[in-house]
């Protein structure tokens, strides 16, 4: 299955010791690799001042069980495969919101 912009999954936990942790997924189909895999920004628990909160509004499907936070610094490549499930989308807002932070991390302005 291919995810698409805005969805938020559960994938492999790359920075901690759980099996799973929620992203959120960046990328769209231009990625050279949409078949098979994406980009996705880190979803935590833990409130940082640059990181975006979600709330329930952000979400136009499903969500997530606990008060939640993006990290659009923390950026990976994760292999569709490896994602166990998703668990829900965002609002279009929200995606291009933390899309456009991500790009800023990279030094797109």
């Amino acid at each position: 299955m291919d995810y698409e912009r805005g969805v938020v999954v559960k994938g492999p936990d790359l920075f901690g010791d759980a099996d799973y942790r929620p992203y959120v997924c960046l990328s769209d189909d231009s990625h050279p690799f949409s078949d098979e895999e994406a980009l996705y920004a880190a979803i935590t628990t833990t409130q940082r001042e640059a990181a975006v909160r979600l709330t329930d509004r952000d979400f136009a499907t499903g969500g997530l069980p606990r008060d939640s936070y993006v990290n659009p610094w923390t950026v990976v490549s994760i292999r569709h495969a490896d994602i166990d499930r998703a668990e829900g989308r965002l609002i279009d807002a929200m995606s291009e919101q933390i899309a456009t932070e991500a790009a800023g991390y990279l030094g797109v302005r």
